[in-house]
């Protein structure tokens, strides 16, 4: 199952979580913004919690890479320690 996630695009994994971008089609048939993703996430109880996430605006995604490039080798370490 690994690999189809790998050759999935639309799907990442993070931590217990999944990250899915959901369909343009799926997004206009339900007035979705396009490039809405929902994350589900796996609780301990045996649960899955989601939550739509809108798509971010041009300056919040502006933001975001710049801090993601300033601080590219903390978020690098992060990653490899598990978070």
């Amino acid at each position: 199952m690994a690999n189809n996630l790998e050759e999935n695009k639309q799907i990442k994994v993070v931590g217990k979580s999944w990250v899915i971008d959901l369909p343009d089609d799926f997004t206009a048939e339900n007035n979705l913004a396009k490039d809405t993703k929902v994350l589900l996430t796996f609780k301990e109880n045996e649960k899955v919690e989601a939550e739509i996430l809108p798509p971010l605006s041009d300056k919040l995604k502006n933001i975001s890479e710049k801090i993601l490039k300033k601080r590219r080798n903390l978020y690098e370490e992060l990653k490899r320690v598990g978070d």
